[in-house]
């Protein structure tokens, strides 16, 4: 290669080296800066990004705390103004979304920060915890990348354009200039130095060599030099005042802790503060804008000290501060201090929240508390007089209860009385009637003996009558005897709950039985369907008075004195229970009333003899003394069915 190129002439060699160096140079250089504005243009994006996200997370904080997706959602609908951001997701302390910024076209916010959302390749994602004191959930930031690749596009298109005009320089700097290779080199070199553009990278060009190549290099490196400070001044300003900061509803202002004055604030940082202008508002100090003392007796400049002291350490604060205004009014805020910028210039992020309201709530919360804890203090007192009143009373209410309770089972007995009365008249009656004409018989035959005229034919007559008598009056003994056998057992029942062993189809005969004589005087019908072998060990005195109330409530509420049917069933569910029924179709029971048609002394014959308390008893009856269930099934105009399920074997009562 040396041979062939020592074989060409200068102009020649000149040409190619120069073309070659220079396309070499400007392809590195251009490959280099190129790799710079993409580095540096991602670092630039990804700052903002993260104060922007950072600045979010704090405006969000509130709205998380107090649970108010309106107010995250008009903080995050601020990002709309900046190109770059696609999406803003906020998510609460249990991960599922809470507010979220979507940009048109975008891909929307996951409902959850565990959810792994698309890889996208061209987006620049960053994430930060929302803290207040405790942490209250994560903001999620997504950019795109799409204004680096367009500048990046720019910038190949300016160097490849540059290229070409190097490219052409070199030939005719080679033509023109045959001796002088280091002339076009030193003027390319202020002509790079003169380059400024706006962003670049960290790489240096080598300057091992002193001469005209390496005049060169230093020349780039300084370039390099004067983008990277643009670069980094251009980040600085982009945290804070092109998006974050001006465009903010939320007051927020910027200190320079070393001059101990406000560099910068935005508009709603002055309408807060209420100095008319943002001039006057940078020319005040922290001390003319708080009252002397803070909450705890502080004064205010000792404890703003410690609050900046600590942040610039480093350590976020968040504090409450009482601030005054010009006029003498007194406004509350909520106050996050944040430290950014460099070491050797420092600077405080101040954001403030007004929380005015919220501490007035507070407090009047508190006296609220406060008069409460009193009022209930004076009710627990009444409260425990009324309860003391209110014991002695239903303890005399169960006793006229119970007293109400045997005073009706004591006119069940009476009913039971009188239906024995009543029926014995009848057989007792036909025994006098015959006797009586027996008596008259015999007095005739006695007459007819003392004076000698008795015939045959009238003494057989005569016997014939008096077997007739004979088989009447011992047949109607003996239906006095039963029924007053069913009475008795009725009465015995009845009176003393005594448990045994029976058949339920007996036990309602025998019931039905002694409320003949009050259902013959009506025109209603009762019918019995009762299955066979229903052995029960339990207590039938609770049984027939329970019985006696449901058919007697059914003639006298159901019925009204209209011809009905009042229809006694029964049936085994299984070998341990049984289900009794007893029906009409009468006018039923209204529907409101089925909630009270248990308690005692409610009654629909207020004023008409109604007690109120006969299926309060039967309630009574087969919960308590028979261990069962009884319900009601009832439509108006449909009739009433009452339900019992009862155990075959009772449980034993417990002594009272």
């Amino acid at each position: 290669m040396r041979a062939w190129l020592r074989r060409r002439s200068i102009r020649s060699r000149l040409l190619l080296v120069i073309g070659a160096v220079t396309t070499l140079g400007m392809v590195t250089f251009g490959g280099v800066a190129l790799v710079a504005e993409q580095s540096a243009a991602k670092r630039a994006i990804a700052g903002e990004q993260e104060a922007m996200a950072v600045l979010m997370a704090n405006r969000s904080a509130a709205a998380l705390l107090f649970g108010d997706p309106a107010l995250a959602q008009e903080n995050l609908d601020a990002l709309g103004s900046v190109p770059h951001v696609q999406a803003a997701c906020l998510y609460d302390i249990e991960d599922r979304l809470f507010a979220a910024f979507v940009g048109p076209g975008r891909a929307p916010c996951p409902s959850s920060r565990s959810t792994v959302g698309t890889d996208y390749s061209d987006v620049l994602q960053t994430e930060v915890p929302v803290v207040m004191d405790e942490a209250l959930g994560t903001l999620r930031l997504r950019s795109s990348l799409q204004p680096v690749q367009d500048r990046l596009r720019e910038q190949a298109r300016t160097w490849g354009a540059a290229a070409a005009v190097a490219a052409l320089l070199s030939l005719l700097s080679a033509t023109l200039l045959e001796g002088l290779i280091s002339g076009p080199i030193r003027r390319l070199g202020r002509v790079v130095d003169e380059i400024d553009p706006a962003q670049t990278g960290g790489r240096r060009a080598s300057t091992d060599t002193r001469d005209e190549v390496g005049q060169l290099a230093l020349a780039f490196n300084r370039l390099l030099d004067r983008l990277e400070e643009q670069t980094d001044r251009l980040r600085l300003q982009a945290e804070y005042n092109e998006v974050l900061f001006k465009q903010s509803p939320l007051p927020i202002i910027v200190i320079d802790p070393r001059a101990g004055r406000l560099t910068d604030c935005n508009d709603a940082a002055i309408a807060i503060y209420g100095l008319g202008s943002r001039e006057a508002t940078l020319a005040c100090t922290a001390d003319e804008v708080s009252t002397p003392l803070q909450y705890d007796g502080t004064p205010s400049a000792e404890a703003a000290k410690a609050h900046t002291t600590a942040a610039l350490d480093g350590n976020a604060q968040v504090y409450d501060w009482r601030h005054q205004r010009p006029d003498g009014s007194i406004f509350d805020a909520e106050v996050h201090l944040a430290r950014f910028g460099t070491a050797e210039a420092p600077l405080l992020l101040t954001s403030l929240f007004d929380v005015t309201e919220r501490k007035a709530a507070a407090a009047e919360l508190q006296r609220l508390n406060e008069a409460l804890e009193t009022r209930v203090v004076e009710r627990t007192r009444d409260l425990a007089v009324s309860n003391t009143e209110l014991s002695a009373t239903i303890e005399q209410l169960q006793r006229a209860q119970s007293e109400l309770v045997r005073s009706e089972r004591l006119a069940s007995l009476g009913s039971l009385v009188a239906g024995v009365a009543h029926e014995l008249n009848t057989p007792l009656g036909s025994v006098l009637l015959v006797a009586t004409t027996l008596g008259d018989g015999i007095e005739e035959l006695r007459l007819q003996l003392e004076r000698g005229d008795l015939k045959r034919s009238s003494l057989a007559d005569f016997l014939a009558q008096q077997a007739q008598a004979q088989a009447l009056i011992v047949r109607n003994a003996r239906r006095a005897a039963e029924l007053i056998g069913r009475f008795k057992q009725v009465a015995v029942d009845q009176t003393s709950e005594q448990r045994r062993r029976f058949d339920l189809a007996e036990v309602v005969a025998e019931v039905l039985e002694t409320l003949q004589p009050q259902l013959r005087s009506t025109p209603h019908r009762i019918e019995v369907a009762l299955a066979e072998g229903l052995v029960m060990d339990s207590y039938p005195g609770p049984i027939g008075q329970i019985l006696t109330n449901l058919v007697m409530n059914a003639v006298i509420h159901g019925l009204e004195g209209k011809a009905g049917v009042v229809r006694v069933a029964a049936r085994a569910l299984s070998d341990d229970e049984i289900e009794l029924l007893v029906s009409d179709n009468g006018a039923g029971v209204p529907i409101e009333d089925h909630a009270r048609i248990f308690d005692p002394f409610f009654t629909t014959k207020l004023g008409e003899g109604g007690s109120g308390l006969g299926l309060h008893i039967v309630f009574s009856l087969v919960e308590r003394t028979l261990g069962g269930r009884v319900s009601l099934d009832s439509h108006p105009g449909q009739g009433a069915t009452f339900t019992l399920r009862l155990p075959r074997i009772a449980p034993k009562l417990q002594a009272t």
